[in-house]
């Protein structure tokens, strides 16, 4: 199972800066970022290394943000026209037996193969019709 870390970057006010330094203070390596929003109502959303989600976790409550783990779809892309497409339709596949649709894609920085990790985020629709964050 692939995790990816997501928060509000509000205190007061808002401040993707700070969140990043919180991170690098603690030495984490972002493997993939994205967001949308960041700095107004959305949402950061990152992932470290496998197995220290909890960490992270523990550092940003400490800090007091409230990050929350999730479940996301991982591909590797090779660079190659058509990956991401083909991403995106398996993605768009799987979600249509569950009724999820995709709120966003987050990519990472190649691996030592030059792939391209590309981590998309679903949830339920009426989840994005309710949501508050």
């Amino acid at each position: 199972m692939h995790l990816q870390i997501r928060l509000s970057t509000a205190k007061s006010p808002a401040d993707l800066r700070e969140v990043l330094d919180v991170l690098a203070k603690a030495e984490f390596n972002l493997l993939a970022a994205g967001g949308s929003n960041v700095e107004e109502d959305g949402e950061f959303a990152f992932a470290v290394d496998h197995g220290e989600e909890d960490r992270a976790m523990e550092v940003l409550e400490k800090a007091g943000y409230k990050p929350r783990k999730v479940k996301v779809k991982v591909c590797w892309l090779e660079h190659r026209p058509g990956q991401l497409l083909e991403c995106i339709t398996e993605a768009r596949t799987e979600n249509a037996e569950v009724g999820r649709v995709i709120r966003d894609v987050t990519i990472g920085a190649p691996d030592e193969n030059g792939r391209i990790p590309v981590q998309v985020f679903s949830e339920s629709a009426s989840d994005l019709s309710s949501n508050t964050d």
